[in-house]
């Protein structure tokens, strides 16, 4: 919905799909921006893919597109000569879903908005970066971005930046089952270190399995691990300020489907034993991340390190 608003409002002829869909219109959708607010649409959801598009770009959820099936997908994504970009995905998932390599992109978006009600949705006010594998289509595609404030960068392979996501991520888990922001999260001392357990892991897995990383230009999670590690007592102060930049994990929470809130973490579990390591905390968390449907969210960091201790 955001990138939609976006490119629509950049010029772009945009139609929204799924799996499913029956062709029906989509409702304007209300962009609440840092510097104020926007309305676009409506937008079309069409039955079958159009011909011809300039782009497309799959923004599934890691575990929706995990469990897709290729023909499912390949009419989604339509036939044409445009790239096919991907948001935030990996390797294994787009080669399986049969796009041709030479149409495969790889986009990282380093954002983060929320759904406020049905339309509406909500920028969170900080840097916000779209980095995208080099194409003249997606170049195109993207020039308005910067003059709503997004930075747009094009890289030869974006992999790497998409596993240093990957690691970031992995705090979303911690994070929502404390019903919590990240800022208010690392303002209490049980949150930091637990977020430093979680991102060492994350690190030494990569590593392991020779899976390269790079630095993201908003919120590295290497910059991150160091910070916690050398200057904690700096991020103290930043649970004082009102933040509203929940993750998608929480929003999953609150919507009862679990299975989204532990893909994130259960992958890099699973890159972990791959390479023959036994990844603690973040197994820990997947086996407690079911207690939220029964018994509701932790109370703070503290309550959740001593169930995980």
């Amino acid at each position: 919905m955001l990138l939609g608003t976006l490119l629509d409002a950049g010029g772009h002829e945009v139609s929204f799909r799924g799996r499913g869909d029956r062709e029906r219109p989509v409702n304007r959708i209300r962009l609440v921006l840092p510097g104020g607010w926007m309305t676009s649409g409506p937008f079309l959801r069409p039955a079958v893919a159009q011909a011809g598009a300039e782009a497309t770009l799959v923004t599934m959820a890691r575990h929706h597109l995990h469990a897709v099936r290729r023909p499912d997908f390949l009419r989604m994504a339509g036939a044409g000569e445009g790239p096919v970009a991907f948001f935030n995905a990996g390797g294994p998932d787009m080669d399986r879903l049969g796009i041709p390599p030479g149409r495969q992109k790889l986009c990282v978006s380093l954002l983060t908005a929320s759904t406020l009600q049905d339309g509406d949705v909500e920028l969170a006010p900080g840097k916000s970066v779209v980095l995208h594998e080099k194409s003249s289509a997606l170049t195109d595609c993207f020039a308005a971005l910067p003059k709503f404030g997004i930075q747009v960068l094009a890289v030869d392979d974006a992999q790497p930046q998409a596993n240093s996501l990957l690691l970031l991520q992995l705090l979303s888990l911690p994070v929502a089952m404390c019903n919590a922001t990240l800022d208010s999260f690392l303002a209490e001392p049980e949150g930091r270190r637990l977020a430093a357990e979680v991102l060492a892991e994350g690190f030494t897995a990569m590593e392991r399995a020779g899976l390269p990383v790079a630095h993201l230009p908003v919120m590295d999670p290497r910059d991150l691990l160091a910070r916690l590690q050398k200057r904690p007592s700096s991020f103290a102060g930043a649970g004082s300020v009102p933040d509203r930049a929940y993750n998608t994990v929480l929003r999953s929470f609150l919507r009862g489907r679990p299975t989204e809130a532990s893909h994130i973490n259960r992958r890099i579990v699973e890159i972990g034993s791959s390479a023959g390591l036994h990844l603690t905390w973040n197994w820990r968390l997947l086996q407690k991340s079911s207690r939220i449907s029964g018994l509701g969210f932790y109370r703070d960091p503290a309550e959740l390190l001593r169930s995980l201790e």
